[in-house]
């Protein structure tokens, strides 16, 4: 059974799980529990500048390359492998593991089908050979994925603040993340947009509005 997630626990900021990842093949061990990748209490999102952000956007993602709350197209955090093997052709998976403090985590490289020289997306698993693995968590770098707003790879961190809120950005596992616990999702931004030397947690206020996203996690 996938382990619930909590996004509100007050210790351990943004512990992201399966921060590099190796070759496929079986190595080590495989965790049956995974900790929890986020903490976040953003501001709420303003309906009003979410409506008038999706007015403006001209090309909306397609169904399969749309981002929502734990889901990316047919792909939902949460759902088994099985069920995962089951909307996605063997030929755009390639096994792979991930490495989070010492333990091995199965996962999978996702070739895009229309674009298959888009950056892959990484699929991390949870579980155990015995009760069986489901997805734990989607990163993806490949800007063809968007929120139905127009938000993804590419956008400036500005329009995501507008239209979901965050509070704070973190730096976690050699990344720098704001999460939207709301929306189930953190924005990896990119550093180099960020003021020299800044810190390692900063309210979201300070981060410049045209810091870019340089990739979106998707949890349960």
């Amino acid at each position: 059974m996938l382990p619930r997630l909590n996004f509100l626990l007050p210790a351990a900021l943004l512990a992201l799980i399966c921060p590099a990842c190796d070759s496929a093949g079986n190595q080590g061990r495989t965790a049956a529990r995974a900790p929890a990748p986020f903490l976040a209490a953003d501001a709420p999102a303003d309906p009003q500048a979410a409506a008038a952000r999706l007015a403006t956007v001209s090309t909306r993602p397609d169904s399969l390359h749309l981002l929502s709350p734990g889901r990316a197209g047919r792909l939902r955090v949460g759902m088994s492998e099985k069920q995962l093997l089951a909307v996605v052709p063997a030929a755009q998976l390639t096994k792979t593991t991930c490495q989070y403090q010492g333990v091995t985590y199965p996962a999978y490289w996702l070739t895009d089908a229309q674009q298959p020289t888009a950056p892959r997306s990484r699929l991390e698993l949870v579980g155990s050979a015995t009760e069986g693995y489901a997805l734990r968590r989607i990163r993806i770098t490949d800007p063809q994925y968007r929120t139905g707003e127009g938000i993804g790879v590419g956008s400036p961190f500005g329009a995501a603040r507008q239209v979901y809120g965050f509070t704070r950005a973190r730096a976690s596992e050699g990344d720098f993340v704001a999460v939207s616990a709301l929306q189930r999702m953190g924005w990896i931004l990119d550093e180099k947009s960020l003021p020299p030397g800044h810190s390692a947690d900063m309210p979201s206020a300070a981060i410049p509005t045209a810091t870019r996203i340089s990739g979106v996690l998707l949890v349960k």
